[in-house]
């Protein structure tokens, strides 16, 4: 009998074991569960985070890009391109039709810079191909522009047509011949007529304007409104001369730089809006024309000298200080040739 209930207490015991091990397996299996479930809950936050991230930066996009679209959109020849672009399957072609489009907008701001505007730039398209087309052959565009003002003033001087009746080398020898007669002594008299002197003021002499500009040194304007104002008074009263033309010449070093601004600029110099600092000559004829007119702007002001026409002109570097045509040979710094000089002569 105590056997029996001895093998009874024994599977109790046993029985009681295997409860508490069933037990803890399954609460093991519970926290295995738990811990599971928090994981997976936690890389669904990491997502949503990331999602919500770049919602957020496709937003910001948007609003940055919302002009560019707009613009976009009201151009309809831009939005057709675009659409070619992103037909064609390729991100690389949208990549390449925007480098393009962007580098087009550079060369625009550019050419503004330099004093052309977008109409300009849009009507002149065939002017600047042509241009180029000269460039390549060969053609120089300054020297293309001085003598095309050469060609000007020749017209401008001599009777209808009578330029073209004569050859180059008559020119040439008869714009000599005026440029000698015009540089005769005070009180030499040909033809029956007295000159009046020239009034040279160059770098030579003391006369500077600033490096490469047409900016006054102090001194200089300085003499420009008593002994150089004084002396043409003097001269209008022994000659009975009404008009001043002022006309700068300069070396045969080259100009460089970019585009001009004078067609621009010139009438608000002219008019006092701006100061002639604001000029940005690209070649020498140019550099002759925008210091004579600051010579001019001094001159005019001078209540004394307000009944005289004072012009202004440009020799460039044609001119050399004997009165003749230049034949380039001499590009070095030559103060002399840097200069103002100043004729008087009668209107009509």
């Amino acid at each position: 009998m105590s056997g029996t209930i001895g093998r009874q207490t024994a599977s109790y015991r046993q029985g009681l074991v295997l409860g508490l091990t069933m037990a803890e397996i399954m609460l093991l299996l519970v926290f295995c569960l738990l811990i599971a479930v928090g994981v997976a809950l936690a890389t669904e936050r990491a997502r949503r985070d990331e999602v919500t991230r770049l919602l957020q930066g496709a937003d910001a996009t948007a609003v940055v890009n919302a002009p560019v679209i707009d613009s976009i959109r009201r151009n309809a020849q831009l939005a057709e391109l675009l659409d070619r672009a992103a037909a064609a399957g390729a991100p690389g072609a949208v990549d390449e039709f925007w480098r393009k489009l962007v580098e087009s907008e550079e060369i625009v701001e550019a050419m503004e810079d330099h004093g052309l505007a977008r109409p300009v730039l849009k009507e002149g398209t065939a002017d600047f191909a042509r241009f180029q087309q000269l460039r390549d052959k060969g053609t120089d565009p300054d020297k293309a522009a001085k003598g095309v003002a050469l060609a000007s003033v020749i017209d401008r001087v001599l009777p209808e047509n009578a330029a073209a009746r004569r050859s180059p080398e008559a020119l040439a020898a008869l714009i000599e011949r005026g440029l000698s007669a015009a540089e005769r002594p005070e009180g030499d008299r040909r033809d029956g007529h007295t000159w009046p002197p020239i009034i040279n003021l160059s770098e030579a002499g003391g006369y500077f304007f600033a490096t490469r500009s047409a900016e006054l040194r102090p001194d200089f304007e300085s003499k420009l409104r008593t002994t150089v104002a004084d002396r043409l008074i003097d001269i209008a009263a022994s000659f009975q001369v009404d008009v001043i033309e002022v006309i700068g010449h300069t070396d045969e070093r080259p100009v460089s730089g970019g585009l001009s601004n004078l067609d621009r600029e010139l009438p608000l110099v002219i008019s006092g809006a701006v100061g002639v600092g604001l000029l940005q000559p690209a070649d020498n004829a140019g550099l002759g024309l925008a210091r004579a007119l600051a010579v001019v702007r001094v001159l005019a002001a001078d209540p004394r000298l307000r009944g005289f026409r004072v012009l202004p002109l440009s020799g460039a570097q044609l001119i050399g200080t004997d009165g003749r045509l230049t034949r380039g040979d001499d590009q070095g710094d030559v103060r002399e040739r840097r200069r103002i000089e100043i004729r008087m002569r009668k209107s009509g």
